[in-house]
């Protein structure tokens, strides 16, 4: 090879790293450029606070899972329990809390004051919910000294969802910019991950063709695979339920709250169909390892694609 060939071959991949750079966001970049400029402080509690934020989703339509019963103290504790005794398949829950953090899953009632765990593995009793909600009240999870612990009814997903993995409840993370749905994932739980849908905790992210709602591509513990590690369960090509509808979703949601930049959870019911978990305002970046495209590239494609929408749009009304 020339002197010139290769002078041009190396300028050739500087280019290439150029463009590669550009379309990965780091933390930095995240917080200047997506959080910090889209996301007032002020409107923080909209995400953070999810009993808050599930009220301000209720006004716009959004599918959400019903609240059982909140609990806002240490006295207010019996009366949560007397509550629950008699009911079953509930989720505990912190409002001011992140990463699946305090969260118990509850299925059959299996005895007075007993239950067996969702997934069928062990059993909650009633005096480790009066623990948990105790931890939840003191702020254990969240750092809030005056936090809420909330229950909620428990949702049974889709097929498709439990053919993932039926040990947990995967969710759909959708990233938004201005109600625009750009980037999105599968978040798929495992033993690992202590059937929880959190990448760093052990769980599995499937890249999801926005356009169609395929599943392109499947991510656990930095290398790509194609079947659950423990279920075995098909991950690729995967066409999600009610794509649109999970979309949908994600954009009333996004609308809901004075925040730009935004990951909405969505979950699909059996019976009810999309609804949402919560929202974050400063989305975790592991999508990108998730797809093996940038943040910064989905937005531009996205963009790109509304602006094509728009003038189609307004020839047609022409």
């Amino acid at each position: 090879m020339s002197i010139l060939a290769s002078w041009r071959n190396l300028k050739a991949r500087l280019d290439e790293m150029v463009v590669r750079r550009d379309a990965l966001v780091g933390i930095n970049r995240r917080n200047v450029s997506f959080v910090y400029a889209h996301n007032p402080r002020s409107a923080y509690p909209e995400a953070d606070d999810k009993l808050l934020c599930k009220a301000l989703m209720a006004k716009h339509g959004v599918g959400l899972a019903k609240t059982l019963v909140v609990c806002d103290g240490l006295y207010a504790i019996p009366q949560t329990l007397e509550t629950l005794r008699t009911l079953e398949h509930f989720v505990v829950k912190p409002a001011n809390a992140s990463g699946g953090a305090g969260i118990i899953v509850v299925g059959e009632r299996a005895s007075d004051g007993v239950w067996k765990k969702a997934g069928g593995t062990g059993q909650v009793t009633i005096d480790e919910i009066r623990y948990r909600l105790g931890e939840i009240v003191f702020g254990a999870f969240s750092g809030d000294l005056d936090d809420r612990a909330f229950v909620e009814e428990r949702i049974f997903p889709h097929q498709v969802f439990q053919d993932f993995w039926s040990g947990g409840l995967c969710d759909v993370r959708v990233i938004t910019l201005d109600a625009l749905p750009f980037f999105a994932m599968v978040r798929v739980p495992t033993l690992e991950s202590d059937g929880r849908a959190n990448l760093h905790q052990g769980g599995i992210g499937l890249a999801v063709d926005i356009d169609t709602g395929l599943t392109t591509r499947a991510y656990y513990r930095g290398r790509a695979i194609t079947h659950h590690p423990e279920g075995g369960g098909l991950l690729l090509g995967v066409q999600l339920p009610d794509w649109q509808g999970i979309l949908d979703t994600a954009r009333r949601a996004a609308r809901s709250v004075r925040l730009g930049y935004l990951g909405v959870d969505v979950v699909v019911d059996q019976v009810r169909g999309p609804m949402v978990l919560e929202v974050n305002a400063r989305p975790g970046l592991e999508i990108q390892n998730v797809h093996a495209r940038g943040l910064a590239e989905a937005l531009d494609i996205a963009r790109s694609k509304q602006a094509a929408r728009s003038s189609v749009t307004m020839t047609e009304a022409v």
